[in-house]
């Protein structure tokens, strides 16, 4: 890839001269060579991993630009989606062809002998959206993978659920009553539980606020649940409440307890995306195919269509 031999050198020696120790009970082992490369969460593994499957990319697109694999082609001005990639996980796409999947099947098995990496098949899964019963299992046997449907979870998300529905944030409200579950509310008081509703209560739904637009019900559980952990008395029981909730959520310079509103942040969130925005980005050139108010220039807010409404701040036209 281009990079000089005193560099390659410099890795070279951060992988073969580091050793490490395990804890035992608490207590630190002696220290031992690593033989397998790097050690688990060192700083340098995501570089080097970033620099082997910029390779694979490489392949998937030579093999797309000499016909040996059919890329996906999407919407009406037919955008070639074959994969999608981000850090360690990696989405092929693909029509239903048979040819296409060995070919990928073939391109991955030389990926693994020219890197060393070895794929796990059997934690591999394949996506079938209106395709034969049958096919998919021989297509399933081909890969040596399972087989998954929709909606799939990946990077934290359920793809193909509909954010609008209340039970795709099932997980989001059963993470925030685990979290409460935990903690000692008859030892804590006023003061404390609100510092643990500011610092964690309100970071969880952050991700999920961060793509999709909260529906109503679910910010009203979350309220629900962060009012009745804040006044709850000592036994653990519903408590008499002191304020209105207006004011807990209202910031400190104006009176309040500096909470913050789920919905307004949840706006605030989305509304990230605008600056985003770039003519040559994968996901505006298929948000941008569909009738609807867009300009990239202007930073026209979208009517919402489909699935537009999941990242719209709001679902009317309007200008940023």
């Amino acid at each position: 890839m281009g990079f000089g031999r005193r560099w390659r050198g410099w890795v070279m020696e951060c992988i073969s001269t580091c050793s490490m120790s395990m804890l035992i009970n608490g207590s630190p082992s002696k220290l031992f060579k690593m033989e397998r490369g790097l050690r688990q969460r060192d700083p340098l593994s995501p570089f080097l991993f970033v620099l082997v499957v910029d390779i694979l990319h490489r392949m998937i697109g030579e093999a797309v630009r000499n016909w040996c694999i059919s890329p996906l082609m999407v919407g009406r001005d037919q955008i070639e989606l074959s994969h999608l990639q981000f850090a360690d996980d990696t989405v092929l796409f693909c029509p239903p062809e048979e040819d296409t999947i060995k070919n990928y099947r073939r391109l991955l098995r030389c990926f693994q002998l020219m890197s060393g990496l070895s794929i796990n098949f059997d934690k591999s899964s394949l996506i079938p959206i209106n395709c034969d019963e049958q096919w998919v299992q021989r297509m399933c046997g081909v890969l040596g993978c399972k087989q998954a449907n929709l909606p799939v979870k990946y990077l934290g998300i359920w793809l193909g659920a509909n954010p609008r529905l209340v039970k795709t944030w099932k997980p989001l409200i059963d993470k925030v009553e685990e979290k409460l579950s935990l903690w000692k509310a008859k030892i804590l008081n006023k003061t404390g539980k609100l510092v643990l509703i500011k610092s964690v209560l309100n970071s969880l739904p952050v991700y999920y606020m961060s793509l999709y637009k909260m529906p109503k019900a679910v910010a009203e559980k979350l309220i629900s649940l962060q009012r009745r952990f804040l006044w709850s008395k000592k036994d653990e029981k519903s408590g008499m409440a002191l304020i209105k909730w207006e004011v807990v959520q209202a910031p400190k310079k104006l009176g309040g307890l500096g909470v913050g509103d789920a919905m307004i942040r949840n706006s605030a969130l989305l509304f990230k995306w605008w600056w985003r925005i770039n003519d040559r980005g994968l996901w505006v050139l298929g948000w941008a195919r569909l009738d609807m108010e867009f300009s990239v220039e202007e930073r026209t807010v979208p009517i919402g269509i489909g699935s537009s409404k999941s990242a719209s701040p709001h679902y009317e036209a309007g200008q940023t």
